[in-house]
């Protein structure tokens, strides 16, 4: 089983790959100040996270904005791994 910690720091990383920017609070929503990510890093992070965990986030959950925040991202990786959603 995957530890929440160990999937927040990997999307970090990854959103750190994909934007240069560096997230410092996991609440903060992605899309607004102060990382300003743009759609499309959203979307290269979702496939990316996709691939990664071989997973299928169901769109849905994309709807909520739960693909907003680290947290949030991290909460929707364990309930697919999980198989709860």
């Amino acid at each position: 089983m995957v530890e929440l910690e160990k999937i927040e720091q990997d999307i970090r990383s990854k959103i750190l790959k994909i934007t240069r920017k560096e997230i410092m609070e996991n609440d903060d929503n992605l899309l607004g100040k102060p990382y300003y990510l743009s759609p499309r890093s959203l979307v290269y992070l979702f496939m990316d996270v996709q691939q990664d965990y071989s997973i299928m986030i169901p769109e849905d959950q994309l709807r909520n904005q739960q693909f907003a925040t680290i947290t949030g991202i991290s909460l929707l990786i364990k309930r697919c791994l999980n198989k709860e959603i």
